[in-house]
């Protein structure tokens, strides 16, 4: 029996998962197949690779502002943001050069901007295929694969249970990061949304400002300076600039302000990716779902990885003897 695992979006949400590949392997459950979309594409392509320690060590050393400084925030064309580093960090380290060379069959997902077609990479060069999977409309840019410009597979199949199943998988266990979004937890988990949303936005905010502090001169002589800098000098002040900027506590958002721009954004793609996750987990059940509770968690919040992965070997804990069971009856 081939067993796959689908491994959802969920934007930071995702460092789960690698807790929860490790907590399958230590409970004796042998993954022949998996898929990706989004954060679960990135995953997936390190741990199909055979790199995913690696991926975990990096991941866990990251702090807020290094993140930000990853992100690439700026005046990007089709998003707020590059996210070039953390792609270019998986090609180089953490994932092989095509879908053949990888140690388990594996496959992600993406969306075709124009027809809202589903996009499926198994084979070939992995190229920007992951890229084009974590595409999150509005943060990232869009991605050109051939005639095609594909963003985040999220809009379209969350949790690629159908992947598996294409690859050969007899037995499907699925990882949905986005549990919460659901109708009667909402009410309960207001106050943790709007705080996650709160966080989102800061992040941006603190991006924006260290952004207008870099280049605004507030001189004459600053801007003749500015031409004189070396490349490790310009990078010192940077991160002297966002470490000052994160260590500044921002205001509390009451109910006279509305959201931001990217609180709507975030908020409003959770939404949507939750209600199509369980449109798309009924049509398409997986054998054993598993379903880690992370109300808390914001969609940057990437710095929590380490606080991440132990999440993700709880929730398998929690669902040991359910999993075992099933697999062995």
């Amino acid at each position: 029996m081939k067993i796959g695992l689908a491994l959802g979006a969920g934007a930071a949400r995702g460092w789960t998962h690698i807790g929860i590949i490790e907590a399958l392997e230590k409970l004796g459950v042998k993954i022949d197949i998996v898929a990706g979309c989004s954060i679960g594409a990135y995953v997936g392509a390190a741990y199909a690779s055979g790199k995913l320690d690696g991926l975990k060590e990096w991941a866990c050393s990251l702090s807020d502002w290094q993140v930000l400084a990853l992100m690439g925030v700026g005046l990007h064309r089709g998003g707020i943001a590059s996210g070039q580093k953390v792609f270019d960090k998986l090609a180089t380290e953490f994932c092989v050069d095509s879908y053949e060379n990888m140690l388990k069959p594996f496959a992600s997902v993406a969306t075709d901007l124009y027809t809202g077609r589903e996009v499926v990479f198994n084979s070939g060069p992995i190229g920007d295929t992951i890229q084009a999977s974590c595409a999150i409309p509005a943060l990232f840019a869009p991605v050109a694969h051939g005639d095609r410009w594909l963003v985040d597979g999220a809009v379209v199949n969350p949790v690629p249970v159908n992947l598996c199943r294409q690859l050969g998988a007899d037995f499907v266990i699925a990882v949905n990061l986005n549990a919460d979004f659901r109708p009667l937890k909402l009410e309960k988990l207001r106050h943790d949304h709007e705080e996650n949303q709160r966080k989102t936005e800061d992040f941006f905010t603190k991006s924006q400002n260290v952004l207008k502090q870099w280049f605004t001169p507030e001189s004459k002589q600053e801007e003749k300076d500015a031409e004189n800098k070396t490349d490790e000098s310009i990078a010192s002040e940077v991160i002297e600039k966002v470490e000052e900027e994160l260590t500044e506590v921002p205001p509390k958002v009451t109910k006279r302000n509305p959201p931001g721009i990217m609180s709507v954004m975030s908020s409003s793609l959770e939404i949507l990716q939750g209600r199509v996750t369980r449109s798309r987990l009924a049509g398409d059940p997986p054998d054993i779902l598993i379903e880690p509770q992370l109300p808390d968690v914001g969609i940057m919040e990437f710095h929590r990885a380490a606080e991440l992965c132990v999440k993700g070997e709880e929730t398998i804990a929690r669902l040991a003897e359910q999993i075992k069971y099933q697999l062995l009856n």
